[in-house]
């Protein structure tokens, strides 16, 4: 009996072991991938110059992918100098997508914005140089709002200032094509939530189904061809999945459903089966779902909730007194980062449902909370994690072809939904070209080259 103790008590320390992660099953995880994110795809070469050898060296390659992958930037607005360049190349290294942090409080029509303005055009300027896609964050909340909000007595007249609000931010960015619409619906009035006249206007109205009702009309009458998301930080609340199936029964104009998944502590870490349900239950509704907010650190985790607000609340006090109080990553907490978000990416991206993942910090620097929840170290080195979602999203899940062809015929491939370049040496000269490969993709692409 003492032998099978022996044999028996490693492997119930290792399970019990929260910087050890089992290995997912992904049971038939590639072939969706497979069936859901790739197309097969013709190109017809149309040529403008007379060619004496029919023969060429093609080159293509997926160069941005159709699903986003994406990172919040809400820490690069405290990056100065050559922090803030080397954020956006290790930015660049992996992502396609990137949600822009314009809480009430930053955005403040009654303050000077000129730094905060000047972030922005910077930011819009940059991604579109560099063919990222943004997220604005969030055009109203519940929270993160000026004094002037907050405790607004007249609630017309704060109706008028939310919705100039939405407003000039929708159409100040017109780049902007993603949009949070009220973050965090139902969660107003949780316990936990502070006082803000906003939850007044909200009664004023009716109620939270009526006010939510009346914010997506609205900003659906600035612009409806925006792609508005509805978000919130706890998918598993039921109230959450009523709100998104009245927004779809009354018909309102918006294309995502919103998931956050801060994993902070061990009872909020989420199993290979809770990813899955979550999203099967959502897509039943017939949205995109967006994983919006996703945190897995390299930090200790804390066991419950409760051991996490004990720590929050000592990490506010030593703010207040001028100091840090930032955990450390820790390297089997490194390991466990990394081999946990190969997996969730690799289950997220093989549903059909899904069309964005956004891991929250890219570095621990100016992390959420104070945890090691970035892919980057402090000084912006990259973790083990960072490697593993890069070889993935730009190794793994990736179409790069290189091959001789006949140029009088058409080129078949089959390939990952994106935007390619291409290249063709012909008789001696380089012909370049782009194209786009989606799942709506019907029929040959004509390719002019001269």
């Amino acid at each position: 009996m003492k032998y099978i103790l022996y044999l028996i008590f490693p492997l119930y320390l290792i399970a019990q072991d929260p910087s050890f992660h089992k290995p997912w099953n992904l049971d038939g995880a590639n072939d969706r991938i497979e069936k859901h994110r790739k197309a097969n795809a013709v190109l017809n070469f149309i040529l403008v110059d007379d060619i004496k050898k029919n023969n060429g060296k093609l080159k293509i390659k997926l160069v941005n992918h159709d699903f986003k992958f994406g990172v919040g930037f809400t820490q690069l607005r405290k990056m100065r100098g050559d922090m803030f360049d080397l954020y956006l190349e290790r930015f660049n290294e992996v992502f396609n997508y990137a949600t822009v942090g314009m809480y009430w409080a930053l955005t403040d029509e009654r303050s000077n914005r000129r730094q905060i303005d000047k972030y922005y055009d910077d930011i819009i300027k940059w991604s579109t140089k560099n063919n990222v896609r943004l997220k604005g964050h969030p055009l109203m909340w519940h929270e993160g709002m000026p004094d002037w909000v907050r405790y607004s007595k007249d609630l017309d007249e704060l109706e008028v200032a939310m919705k100039t609000h939405m407003r000039r931010l929708i159409e100040s960015y017109p780049e902007i094509n993603d949009w949070d619409v009220y973050n965090e619906p139902v969660g107003p009035f949780k316990p936990h939530i502070p006082y803000s006249a906003i939850q007044d206007w909200i009664n004023y109205k009716g109620g939270i189904y009526p006010a939510m009702v009346e914010i997506y009309q609205f900003v659906n009458s600035v612009n409806r061809e925006k792609n508005y998301s509805n978000n919130h930080y706890h998918a598993k609340d039921p109230e959450y999945f009523k709100i998104n199936e009245y927004y779809v029964q009354k018909n309102l104009n918006f294309s995502s459903i919103g998931m956050q998944a801060h994993m902070q502590s061990n009872d909020n870490v989420m199993t290979e089966s809770q990813v899955w349900n979550q999203i099967e239950d959502y897509a039943v509704l017939g949205k995109n779902i967006q994983f919006t907010e996703i945190t897995v650190t390299s930090s200790k985790r804390f066991n419950n909730w409760k051991d996490h607000q004990e720590f929050l609340a000592k990490r506010d006090e030593s703010l207040r007194n001028g100091e840090e109080m930032d955990l450390p990553s820790l390297p089997e907490y490194e390991d466990f980062q990394a081999s946990y978000l190969k997996d969730f990416y690799t289950l997220v991206f093989s549903h059909p449902s899904v069309s964005s993942i956004t891991f929250w910090n890219l570095t621990d620097k100016n992390a959420w909370r104070g945890h090691a929840g970035g892919l980057l170290y402090r000084d912006l080195s990259p973790k083990k994690s960072f490697l593993t979602l890069k070889d993935l999203i730009k190794e793994t899940w990736t179409t790069e072809i290189s091959e001789k062809i006949n140029i009088r015929n058409s080129f078949e491939f089959r390939g990952f939904y994106g935007d390619y370049e291409g290249e063709i040496l012909l008789d001696k000269k380089l012909y370049k070209f782009n194209f786009s490969v989606d799942k709506n993709t019907d029929g040959p692409i004509d390719l002019v080259l001269n």
